[in-house]
């Protein structure tokens, strides 16, 4: 029995199922973390406060250009979203794009073009030139999937 440890043939045999379980636990926890990303996603995405303020920004579509005036409570309602879409947008590095953009990309096209100019002010106050970048990468990306939405108005 001990001379079977002492094989070749034998470790090398461990060593290839040791590999293979161990690139299973690898493959199940990347399963897990997208799972996990995807709930943390919808939760965020589909969250009361969240989704009324999102309702309540995208009904300024119309003055999408419009500047937003600081001393506004609708101000406050925006950063509140650029906030939690920027945590949103985070998320998807562990989400298949394709599959977040085809279900996301069109409400958060259609919010990028309203939250903007929000994200540009709130930029030039604070002096942080990168602040809510993933919000605006997926924003951009969104947009140039959905150029519709430029072409209808935003509509």
């Amino acid at each position: 029995m001990w001379g079977l440890f002492r094989s070749e043939l034998f470790w090398i045999a461990f060593t290839a199922v040791a590999t293979a379980v161990g690139s299973s636990a690898i493959v199940f926890a990347i399963r897990q973390l997208r799972f996990d990303a995807w709930l943390k996603a919808q939760e965020i995405w589909t969250g009361k406060e969240f989704r009324e303020a999102r309702a309540h920004i995208l009904a300024r579509s119309d003055k999408a250009t419009e500047a937003w005036k600081p001393e506004k409570e609708e101000l406050q309602t925006a950063l509140e979203v650029c906030r939690k879409m920027d945590e949103f947008a985070g998320l998807l590095p562990y989400l298949p794009r394709r599959t977040a953009l085809q279900v996301w990309g069109v409400p958060f096209a259609k919010a990028w073009l309203v939250l903007r100019p929000v994200v540009e002010q709130e930029r030039a106050k604070c002096h942080w030139p990168e602040k809510w970048q993933a919000l605006e990468r997926l924003g951009e990306k969104a947009l140039a999937i959905h150029p519709e939405i430029l072409e209808n108005g935003n509509s």
